[in-house]
């Protein structure tokens, strides 16, 4: 795991409902910490990170709805899911739009 934090320090970073904040930073969960916890943690899975991720999602929303506050599907999926996406790698060899012709 790479980062300064310690993993029992990231693990503070847990949601509180009905808010979806984190105990530990009271940013929006999942915050940076619990982001990279969870790639850790789930860093031979990443399907299951996000099969997991879009039930709390789920959750969030239904709490939200609960007390009559605005969703917004699209920024939900960004908070949630997104992030749990490999990078994009880049393809191997040169471009073949700015290759030169031999």
């Amino acid at each position: 795991m790479t980062g300064h934090a310690s993993p029992a320090a990231l693990r503070r970073h847990v949601p509180v409902r009905p808010t979806w904040r984190c105990r530990a930073c009271a940013a929006p969960w999942p915050c940076s910490p619990a982001k990279l916890w969870l790639r850790h943690e789930y860093a031979h899975d990443r399907p299951a990170l996000a099969i997991y991720l879009c039930l709390l999602m789920h959750d969030a929303i239904a709490d939200a709805t609960k007390f009559d506050v605005r969703v917004d599907p699209a920024a939900y999926f960004t908070r949630f899911i997104t992030w749990t996406r490999p990078a994009a790698r880049s393809p191997s060899g040169p471009d073949p739009r700015t290759a030169t012709p031999d």
